[in-house]
């Protein structure tokens, strides 16, 4: 049973019936995979897309309104729009791993910084693909890096319930006792892509 209104889905391209079923069949089970672990879903609107351009354009329309990353590897494929609440994913190229990803991201707390965020949205994927590592989103080492590998310790120091708690906002913890590199996830995020530049 899904604790949260179905997130609504909106084609901004034209798609043929066998799309339209892939598509709404993958939402449907990242979102069933999503409540069995956290027991929720997102509410956020998903739209779907076709093609660089489209998501180029989905991309520039949201800059300067909305955090969203410059250091997501998977930009291109799907975004996570948090002040608009709303999903974008490009179906022409995106597999089932970027549904599971961008969905984890429209429940994370929007109280955390953007590079929490995204640790928590990669900790989790992996987490919940470990059976089924074909579907994962592709990523350069330096997701790892920046967000995986903080999580990790983290979820070493806290537990994954806990960790799932703290991901959606119905848990705090005092950051600045935590190991250095798990820290930098709870600070602002000029301060912390200003100390993370070397990794592009």
């Amino acid at each position: 049973m899904i604790h949260s209104r179905e997130c609504a889905v909106s084609f901004l391209t034209g798609t043929t019936n066998e799309e339209v079923k892939k598509v709404t069949s993958w939402i449907k089970y990242a979102n069933e995979i999503i409540n069995d672990y956290f027991g929720m879903v997102t509410s956020f609107d998903v739209l779907i897309c076709r093609g660089r351009w489209d998501m180029e354009v989905q991309i520039i329309s949201r800059k300067g309104q909305s955090t969203l990353s410059m250091y997501n590897d998977t930009k291109f494929v799907g975004i996570t729009d948090y002040r608009l609440e709303e999903i974008v994913i490009r179906c022409d190229i995106a597999r089932f791993g970027h549904y599971l990803h961008e969905l984890i991201h429209g429940i994370i707390s929007k109280n955390h910084p953007h590079q929490l965020r995204e640790g928590f949205a990669w900790y989790f994927t992996l987490k919940l693909t470990e059976r089924y590592r074909y579907v994962r989103p592709s990523y350069p080492s330096w997701v790892d890096m920046l967000y995986v590998y903080p999580v990790n310790r983290l979820a070493e120091i806290v537990g994954d319930e806990f960790l799932k708690d703290l991901a959606v906002g119905k848990a705090s913890i005092q950051h600045d006792l935590l190991p250095r590199d798990v820290q930098d996830l709870f600070v602002s995020e000029e301060v912390f892509y200003s100390k993370k530049r070397y990794h592009k």
